[in-house]
């Protein structure tokens, strides 16, 4: 069984985009990949691959990015 040895502040990011997700200030279907993309940076740095500031740079600049997107509301589509 592995260890979380990344930074608790990663999961914060990855909480905070979550939360931004339910909210509806990210989109759903950008909100999936970039959660993968974070959990993916979270598990290199499990694995030493990535160092602790790396990993934070990238899941910030990650988080950044997508609260930068304009809003665009789903698609519903109204019964007819």
């Amino acid at each position: 069984m592995q260890t979380n040895t990344h930074a608790p502040v990663l999961d914060f990011l990855l909480s905070t985009l979550r939360a931004h997700r339910a909210n509806g200030r990210i989109h759903v279907d950008v909100s999936h990949g970039v959660d993968s993309y974070m959990r993916h940076v979270m598990r290199l740095a499990d694995e030493r691959a990535l160092s602790g500031p790396e990993a934070l740079v990238a899941c910030n600049r990650a988080l950044n990015l997508t609260l930068a997107l304009p809003q665009i509301t789903e698609a519903r589509r109204d019964a007819r």
